[in-house]
Protein backbone atom coordinates (compact mmCIF):
# COMPACT_ATOMS: atom_id res chain seq x y z
CA UNK A 1 0.00 0.00 0.00
CA UNK A 2 1.57 3.29 -1.30
CA UNK A 3 2.09 6.53 1.43
CA UNK A 4 1.98 9.86 0.95
CA UNK A 5 3.79 12.47 3.15
CA UNK A 6 2.38 15.74 3.56
CA UNK A 7 4.16 19.12 5.12
CA UNK A 8 2.33 22.29 5.05
CA UNK A 9 3.34 25.85 5.97
CA UNK A 10 0.45 28.31 6.21
CA UNK A 11 0.78 31.55 4.74
CA UNK A 12 0.94 34.91 6.55
CA UNK A 13 0.29 38.13 4.87
CA UNK A 14 1.72 40.19 7.92
CA UNK A 15 5.37 38.44 6.73
CA UNK A 16 4.17 38.01 2.82
CA UNK A 17 4.72 34.14 3.57
CA UNK A 18 3.28 31.98 1.31
CA UNK A 19 1.29 28.90 2.20
CA UNK A 20 3.08 26.19 0.89
CA UNK A 21 1.77 22.64 0.40
CA UNK A 22 4.57 19.62 0.04
CA UNK A 23 3.40 16.83 -0.85
CA UNK A 24 5.49 13.37 -1.69
CA UNK A 25 3.91 10.06 -3.27
CA UNK A 26 5.93 6.82 -2.34
CA UNK A 27 6.95 5.66 -5.87
CA UNK A 28 5.57 8.09 -7.73
CA UNK A 29 6.72 11.82 -7.94
CA UNK A 30 6.53 15.32 -5.80
CA UNK A 31 5.07 18.61 -5.95
CA UNK A 32 4.11 21.24 -4.18
CA UNK A 33 1.60 23.88 -4.25
CA UNK A 34 2.01 27.61 -3.29
CA UNK A 35 -0.23 30.36 -2.61
CA UNK A 36 1.32 33.69 -2.68
CA UNK A 37 -0.09 36.81 -0.09
CA UNK A 38 -1.37 39.79 -2.15
CA UNK A 39 -1.32 42.59 0.51
CA UNK A 40 -5.24 43.75 0.99
CA UNK A 41 -6.59 40.57 -0.90
CA UNK A 42 -8.27 37.79 0.91
CA UNK A 43 -6.29 34.53 0.56
CA UNK A 44 -9.16 32.24 -2.23
CA UNK A 45 -8.41 35.30 -4.33
CA UNK A 46 -4.43 34.94 -4.32
CA UNK A 47 -2.22 33.70 -7.25
CA UNK A 48 -1.33 29.88 -7.14
CA UNK A 49 1.57 28.09 -8.51
CA UNK A 50 2.40 24.39 -8.85
CA UNK A 51 5.72 23.13 -9.04
CA UNK A 52 6.95 18.94 -9.68
CA UNK A 53 9.87 18.35 -8.36
CA UNK A 54 12.51 14.78 -9.37
CA UNK A 55 13.29 12.81 -6.09
CA UNK A 56 15.52 9.31 -5.99
CA UNK A 57 14.53 6.93 -4.11
CA UNK A 58 17.11 7.58 -1.59
CA UNK A 59 15.73 10.74 -0.92
CA UNK A 60 12.27 9.77 -0.75
CA UNK A 61 13.05 7.18 1.71
CA UNK A 62 14.83 9.37 3.48
CA UNK A 63 11.71 11.95 4.19
CA UNK A 64 9.55 9.25 5.13
CA UNK A 65 11.59 8.09 7.44
CA UNK A 66 12.75 12.04 9.16
CA UNK A 67 9.13 12.21 9.79
CA UNK A 68 9.14 8.96 12.00
CA UNK A 69 12.10 9.75 13.39
CA UNK A 70 11.33 13.46 14.32
CA UNK A 71 7.92 12.09 16.04
CA UNK A 72 9.97 9.68 18.10
CA UNK A 73 13.21 11.41 18.98
CA UNK A 74 11.08 14.74 19.53
CA UNK A 75 7.75 13.86 20.80
CA UNK A 76 7.78 16.91 22.93
CA UNK A 77 7.63 19.58 20.05
CA UNK A 78 5.08 17.72 18.46
CA UNK A 79 2.11 19.63 19.64
CA UNK A 80 -1.36 17.81 19.77
CA UNK A 81 -4.62 19.34 18.39
CA UNK A 82 -5.47 20.87 22.17
CA UNK A 83 -2.36 22.92 21.71
CA UNK A 84 -3.16 24.60 18.34
CA UNK A 85 -4.98 27.18 17.42
CA UNK A 86 -6.41 28.35 13.97
CA UNK A 87 -5.95 32.27 13.90
CA UNK A 88 -8.25 33.53 11.05
CA UNK A 89 -7.25 36.80 11.53
CA UNK A 90 -6.39 37.07 7.87
CA UNK A 91 -9.39 37.22 5.52
CA UNK A 92 -9.67 33.21 4.10
CA UNK A 93 -6.46 32.20 5.73
CA UNK A 94 -6.46 30.23 9.07
CA UNK A 95 -2.73 30.21 10.44
CA UNK A 96 -1.95 27.04 12.51
CA UNK A 97 -0.34 28.44 15.86
CA UNK A 98 0.75 27.10 18.97
CA UNK A 99 -1.64 28.18 21.74
CA UNK A 100 1.13 28.72 24.17
CA UNK A 101 2.95 31.49 22.03
CA UNK A 102 1.66 31.78 19.07
CA UNK A 103 3.91 30.45 17.15
CA UNK A 104 3.00 29.67 13.60
CA UNK A 105 3.06 25.75 12.96
CA UNK A 106 4.36 23.62 10.36
CA UNK A 107 1.49 20.21 9.74
CA UNK A 108 3.47 17.03 8.52
CA UNK A 109 2.07 13.73 8.41
CA UNK A 110 2.25 10.17 6.66
CA UNK A 111 -0.90 8.94 5.04
CA UNK A 112 -1.90 5.51 3.43
CA UNK A 113 -3.99 5.16 0.18
CA UNK A 114 -6.64 3.63 2.68
CA UNK A 115 -6.73 6.86 4.09
CA UNK A 116 -5.31 5.72 7.36
CA UNK A 117 -2.89 7.88 9.40
CA UNK A 118 0.55 7.02 9.38
CA UNK A 119 2.18 9.88 11.75
CA UNK A 120 -0.19 13.38 11.86
CA UNK A 121 1.74 16.09 14.02
CA UNK A 122 2.45 20.04 14.21
CA UNK A 123 5.38 21.51 15.02
CA UNK A 124 6.06 25.09 15.35
CA UNK A 125 8.23 26.79 12.68
CA UNK A 126 10.64 27.92 14.70
CA UNK A 127 11.66 24.39 15.89
CA UNK A 128 15.30 22.83 16.28
CA UNK A 129 13.87 19.33 15.85
CA UNK A 130 11.98 20.87 12.55
CA UNK A 131 15.37 23.24 11.66
CA UNK A 132 17.83 20.83 12.07
CA UNK A 133 16.35 17.96 10.50
CA UNK A 134 16.98 16.70 6.99
CA UNK A 135 13.22 16.88 6.36
CA UNK A 136 13.07 20.63 7.08
CA UNK A 137 16.34 20.64 4.73
CA UNK A 138 15.44 18.91 2.25
CA UNK A 139 12.41 20.27 1.55
CA UNK A 140 13.03 23.91 1.77
CA UNK A 141 16.07 23.37 -0.51
CA UNK A 142 13.41 22.59 -3.06
CA UNK A 143 10.93 25.18 -2.18
CA UNK A 144 13.10 28.09 -1.98
CA UNK A 145 13.36 29.27 -5.74
CA UNK A 146 9.87 29.57 -5.86
CA UNK A 147 9.16 31.13 -2.15
CA UNK A 148 8.74 35.03 -3.75
CA UNK A 149 6.55 35.21 -6.93
CA UNK A 150 8.52 37.43 -8.73
CA UNK A 151 11.42 35.26 -8.27
CA UNK A 152 9.07 32.05 -9.29
CA UNK A 153 8.03 33.33 -12.29
CA UNK A 154 11.84 33.64 -13.33
CA UNK A 155 12.86 30.14 -12.20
Amino acid sequence: MARHLYYFRPGEEARMLARCQFGLNEGAGCGATFTYPIKGYPWRKNVRRTYEFKLNEDTKALLFSEVKRIRAEHSDECLPKEELWSDRREVANGITRDRASGTLCYTVGIFRDDGSIEEYFAIRENSPALRNSPLYKVISSLLEPYENPERAASA
